[in-house]
């Protein structure tokens, strides 16, 4: 009968949301214990950082601090494909956006041997903002045409420096799972500069901190570095052709890694 059909559903349902009770209030708990050990682990990484004589001082400060606190809060953060870090410099980095973690946890893994292409706003945000500029990471206005022109020009100087530099092509990131549409920046700075390309995926922090949340969830980080991508060098310049190549091999490289 449909009243009894109703019931059955009505007590599946209610075992359903009894049984996943005590696991959300077990990362409630776990969420408030991140969000304190980040708080009384910042303040002092931040000051130490902030009076480091040098960038190299400063970019080893953070790196291990940053394994510290991945370790306090038990989430591991793993590399694969190490030895394709061994590319000479200079490199275009390119990885996916899945969280406000993403740079926090690339510099545990990584270190800080290049320079991040990041938001105007997050140069701006309390203590973070501090670590950027220390270790000379780059910030840009996205709704200011003449600042996107002056980001393209300082990403090429680096490169004709051999320095390296790390993009998030995507732009920005969403709490649905998957990897978005690249723009062409990235793959146009690395045609230019006739320096490789290489992809990093990033998988396990969309669940640490999603998109609209706050509080952190238990979770593993895996950092997957992708063989890298040489610009073709039969041409002298960096065709549309070829910046759209290395665009789409780069996605799918993350794509297939994630």
């Amino acid at each position: 009968p449909p009243w009894l059909q109703v019931m059955r559903l009505a007590a599946a349902n209610a075992a359903r949301q009894a049984a996943a009770w005590p696991r959300h209030e077990m990362e409630a708990v776990y969420g408030v214990y991140g969000a304190i050990v980040f708080v009384l682990w910042i303040i002092p990484t931040w000051a130490l950082v902030a009076i480091a004589p040098s960038r190299r001082v400063a970019e080893k400060i953070t790196k291990w601090g940053l394994r510290l606190f991945f370790l306090l809060i038990g989430c591991r953060v793993r590399v694969v494909g190490r030895e394709h870090l061994q590319t000479a410099p200079p490199r275009v980095f390119v990885c996916n956006h899945t969280s406000f973690f993403d740079v926090l946890a690339l510099m545990a893994a990584l270190g800080s041997e290049y320079h991040f292409v990041a938001k105007n706003e997050v140069h701006h945000m309390p203590f973070i903002g501090t670590f950027l500029r220390k270790l000379g990471h780059f910030a840009f206005d996205r709704s200011d045409p003449r600042a996107r022109v002056r980001q393209a020009e300082e990403i090429q100087a680096a490169l004709g420096r051999s320095e390296s530099v790390f993009i998030f092509p995507e732009g920005t990131f969403v709490a649905q799972a998957g990897v978005r549409a690249f723009h062409l920046g990235a793959f146009h700075a690395a045609a230019a500069a006739r320096c490789p390309i290489i992809p990093v995926a990033m998988d396990g922090k969309r669940r640490l901190l999603r998109d609209k949340t706050y509080l952190p969830r238990p979770a593993w980080i895996n950092v997957i570095v992708c063989p890298p991508l040489h610009p073709s060098a039969s041409t002298q310049e960096a065709s549309w052709q070829e910046i759209v190549r290395l665009r789409d091999a780069a996605r799918q490289a993350i794509s297939q890694a994630v």
